[in-house]
């Protein structure tokens, strides 16, 4: 591992500690897990302690996400990263979910997923997982070691403490062998599909200084691809030209890569819920930064496998296939799938500075220009 792999920058150098308490609260949500790294949020500050999260309409995925339940799941997990780390602060922090009601796609943007108010509260106890807010992440190297333990199963169900949220834990290789091909299958209908995958590349970072100037996105780097290997991947994709993208051999190499992360699964996590409405979406994501935030105080590490959940038509015939495997019937949803297990620490997903995440509330705009 060369020197620029070692010491990645921080997700959140400079974060603003010394401001007010609700800002502070922004620093910590951010740092939280979001599809494609898009980190889709933006809040309306109401006081000191209060503010509006919204769904920021310019960061949706609507090929791969046409509901954008997914982009709602990332803003529960902003939530819930948020009250963890507030924790710290002795702040008790109340969630009022979609506090001006359910919203269609038109709405994204217009109206909150969640009203935030934080409460100093002397009695309040220190949330144990605030300690791993800066080193959880997404890790998409191939993983090693034993597999995942009845005990960390156990440890790992009782930090989601929702009655809406049922979390399933398999950790035996027959178990997960159906699944883990099911998933592959999934990625391969998205990869080999143009518009689909289409939107992967437009959040493409394909070089260091891309990285550094957007803050957002995947990356070569972030996939887990490390040294020699990851500098002839981003030379080959320099330009991000579609042509390159979706050659066969890009995508083939790509696909090999992928197959073999998951055959290395140590074991699963699956995310249940009994109907699949906004708030459940929420509750989701809520549910899943503990996870990730247990894992990584179990020293584990996750990689989602959001593909065969996806709403998109071509995914229909698989995902019914999925469900079946499962015994998954509407409205019943799984809501989440991600394998667990260790890994070497991966790139470090940057994020934007937390003043590019509050907006104007007389405009509806970024209150300080990314």
């Amino acid at each position: 591992m060369n020197l620029t792999d070692a010491q990645p920058p921080s997700p959140l150098s400079g974060a603003p500690r010394g401001e007010t308490p609700i800002v502070q609260a922004v620093a910590d949500g951010i740092q939280a897990p979001n599809p494609h790294n898009t980190q889709a949020w933006k809040f309306e500050l109401v006081s000191d302690t209060e503010a509006l999260l919204y769904i920021d309409e310019r960061r949706l995925l609507p090929a791969t996400d046409p509901p954008a339940r997914q982009i709602h799941i990332g803003a529960g997990c902003c939530i819930e990263t948020l009250a963890v780390g507030m924790s710290e602060s002795g702040y008790e922090t109340e969630v009022e979910y979609l506090p001006r009601g359910a919203h269609g796609l038109e709405e994204v943007g217009r109206k909150p997923v969640a009203k935030i108010a934080l409460r100093s509260s002397p009695s309040r106890r220190r949330d144990d997982l605030a300690d791993v807010i800066g080193q959880r992440q997404t890790n998409r190297k191939p993983y090693t070691g034993p597999l995942l333990s009845d005990k960390e199963a156990q440890e790992i169900r009782g930090q989601v403490s929702s009655d809406d949220v049922e979390v399933l834990i398999l950790n035996q290789p027959e178990e997960m062998r159906p699944l883990l091909d099911i998933f592959y299958r999934a990625m391969e209908i998205e990869a080999r599909t143009p518009h689909l995958y289409e939107e992967t590349r437009v959040w493409f970072r394909f070089n260091e200084s891309q990285r550094r100037a957007h803050r957002d996105g995947l990356s070569i780097a972030q996939f887990g691809t490390d040294g020699l290997r990851r500098r002839l991947f981003e030379w080959a994709l320099r330009s991000g030209n579609p042509r390159q993208w979706f050659s066969p051999r890009s995508i083939g190499s790509f696909l090999k890569t992928y197959r073999q992360g998951i055959d290395s699964a140590r074991g699963l996590v699956l995310l249940k819920t009994k109907t699949n409405r906004q708030s459940d979406w929420l509750e989701v994501g809520r549910g899943f930064a503990r996870v990730t935030l247990a894992l990584t105080q179990l020293g584990l590490t996750s990689h989602p496998y959001s593909q065969i959940l996806q709403e998109f038509p071509e995914m229909a015939d698989l995902q019914a296939e999925f469900n079946q495997l499962l015994g998954v019937r509407e409205p019943e949803k799984i809501q989440m799938a991600v394998r667990v297990g260790r890994a070497e620490r991966a790139y470090v997903a940057l994020r934007r500075d937390p003043e590019d995440f509050i907006i104007d509330s007389t405009t509806g705009s970024d209150a300080i220009p990314s």
